[in-house]
């Protein structure tokens, strides 16, 4: 039963993806022709740079199950064998019936975290010379969510939203080839954001970081892998805190007595009752420190890194994503 908790808990802090749903249909912005094709960005953004084709990341989806790891990871130290250990995870968490979509879709969605792509390649099938980058995006027009109703939001993302964009990436673009419409850039470093509880998303670099897509079009690319490694260091100073307040998110809310431990009024069978009952350790304070979750022999086991890349120990992890178009415009 503790591990069971502890993997519950688990998803509620490291969970992400998407919940599958369709894109909603939207009226054209007020400032887009009548005439406009529906995937054609804002008419006040700049065209990109000719060779290069803007893109927003429209879903995240993190495995449901092992065969899923092994197609949403890539190989990222050349040993002939896809590296997704977060990926693997992740799955396990899903076949024990827990939802592991929710967190990174409600911040896609709502724009508490977008990711802009630029591609660069002189043509979509066939291409030498390519390079893939990253972008943090934001001001996004029009606004994700029409009031505080909206619960699906995603207004942003019919292909024909804009988005200020940083004047480079966070770190350098991947180079790659495009050969019969599929894109393999890398190895390189990509930072990316991971949602963990309710916090606002994590950024982490991945190392090693390689990237694959098929399905690449001006409309959109149908299929993106992102694929890395997070070092040991970012776990321990960046995830495993993050995770320590999301426990602590659901002590709050599930314990009414937190000075009175060891019950510390925890409802029962709730997400608060667990955490402390697996991470509070004596003398029981109805708290959880960051050292309680790291010391943790489970969670050391969960997020013992699982490959060496350029002599750094990480953690692998791999997601599949697809993108529609987006206009950029300058801060």
């Amino acid at each position: 039963m503790r591990t069971s908790s502890l993997l519950l808990l688990v998803v509620g802090v490291l969970g992400c993806g998407d919940d599958g749903g369709g894109i909603t249909p939207i009226d054209a912005p007020p400032d887009a022709p009548p005439d406009a094709p529906p995937d054609a960005p804002l008419v006040d953004a700049p065209p990109p740079p000719v060779g290069h084709h803007h893109y927003v990341i429209d879903r995240r989806l993190v495995p449901t199950n092992n065969s899923q790891a092994r197609d949403y990871g890539l190989d990222l130290n050349g040993d002939q064998t896809v590296d997704n250990q977060l990926g693997m995870v992740f799955g396990t968490l899903s076949s024990l019936g827990i939802d592991v979509q929710v967190g990174t879709t409600r911040a896609i969605d709502t724009g508490a975290m977008i990711t802009l792509v630029d591609l660069g390649a002189d043509d979509l099938i066939n291409a030498a010379t390519a390079t893939f980058a990253l972008f943090d995006g934001a001001n996004p027009m029009p606004l994700p969510c029409n009031g505080s109703s909206d619960v699906t939001c995603r207004r942003h993302l019919a292909g024909t939203g804009t988005f200020t964009a940083a004047a480079t990436p966070v770190h350098p673009a991947l180079p790659g080839a495009i050969v019969n419409g599929t894109l393999n850039a890398g190895p390189g470093l990509l930072a990316i954001e991971l949602v963990v509880a309710s916090s606002a998303p994590v950024a982490v670099t991945l190392l090693g970081a390689r990237v694959r897509a098929t399905t690449i079009a001006a409309t959109g690319i149908g299929t993106l892998i992102l694929a890395g490694a997070v070092s040991q260091t970012e776990i321990d100073t960046k995830v495993i805190p993050a995770m320590r307040d999301g426990f602590m998110a659901s002590v709050t809310a599930d314990c009414s007595a937190l000075a009175n431990p060891p019950g510390c009024g925890c409802a029962t069978g709730s997400a608060g009752k667990s955490a402390i009952d697996l991470f509070d350790a004596p003398p029981k304070d109805c708290a959880i420190s960051v050292d309680e979750v790291r010391t943790n022999a489970l969670i050391q086991s969960l997020l013992a890194p699982d490959v060496t890349i350029n002599g750094v120990m990480a953690l692998s992890l791999g997601v599949s994503t697809t993108a529609v178009p987006a206009g950029y415009v300058a801060p």
